[in-house]
């Protein structure tokens, strides 16, 4: 690991410890947990803190103020909290990134330029969050509601849409190919594999959660053909599940697929 890592590594660390002793001895706060990669156990050097915050309900209505839906700036009451752990180099705010409800709030701090995504969550909103990994929590935060259970005819529905959508964005990313347009076919490239996820998770009657995971640049024309064909594949495997739940599939689609790839050779 860089020298630079290694010191990155550390102020983090350092400023985690002194975030959580702070909230933790402060009436404000309920609870606090880190999700994301933190919470998967799979964080490396480079990951940020994506921090969930319970407001006691005394304090939620102005710490977790919504004026404004999204934006380069936050309110007094959460700029005055933020800087109790350093400089606020770049700072932005997305609302409906908290899925719980409540606010998100980008901070960049400029000693470390250490990211934190700082999610406060009113108490009588906040439920457990799984996976996490929980910093303190004073009180007890109830587990989350079950979901409601999906028909499965419109997980049938869907699923016969995305198989659809799927095969029109693997014969429109090829013509990006010839044109050398690599962030248009990754991006594409992305969204179909996605798109497997999704059918395979409709043919168990879900659906797909938000999950962040990572990608890989394909360098050579030969690999990002690969890649593409591979996916095809998958998709492919999925259609007569597809089908045999009662469901619609385009007609022999990979013929058609085949026939545009061999136009790069």
């Amino acid at each position: 690991m860089s020298h630079h890592r290694t010191l990155s590594l550390q102020h983090r660390t350092a400023l985690l410890k002194q975030i959580a002793t702070v909230l933790e001895h402060d009436e404000r706060f309920v609870a606090a947990w880190l999700a994301g990669s933190f919470g998967r156990g799979e964080q490396d050097a480079l990951s940020d803190l994506d921090l969930h915050v319970v407001v006691a309900e005394a304090y939620s209505e102005t710490l977790c103020a919504t004026p404004w839906p999204y934006g380069a700036r936050t309110t007094e009451e959460r700029l005055a909290l933020f800087q109790q752990f350093g400089t606020p180099s770049v700072l932005f705010e997305s609302h409906s990134n908290n899925t719980l409800g409540g606010t998100f709030t980008y901070v960049l701090y400029q000693e470390s330029a250490i990211n934190v995504d700082w999610m406060l969550i009113p108490q009588q909103l906040a439920h457990q969050e799984h996976p996490s990994l929980l910093l303190f929590e004073k009180v007890g935060i109830p587990e989350p509601p079950p979901l409601e259970p999906v028909p499965f005819q419109r997980c049938i529905e869907d699923a016969s849409l995305t198989t659809g959508f799927f095969w029109m964005i693997a014969a429109s990313i090829i013509p990006l190919l010839a044109r050398h347009d690599l962030i248009g076919f990754h991006n594409g490239l992305l969204g179909l594999q996605r798109n497997v996820r999704e059918v395979r998770a409709a043919l168990q009657g879900e659906l797909l959660p938000f999950q962040k995971r990572p990608s890989r640049l394909y360098v050579t024309l030969e690999e990002q053909i690969l890649a593409l064909s591979a996916v095809c594949d998958e998709m492919e495997a999925l259609m007569p599940q597809v089908v045999a739940a009662g469901g619609s599939v385009p007609s022999s689609p990979r013929l058609a697929i085949e026939m545009r790839l061999a136009m790069l050779s």
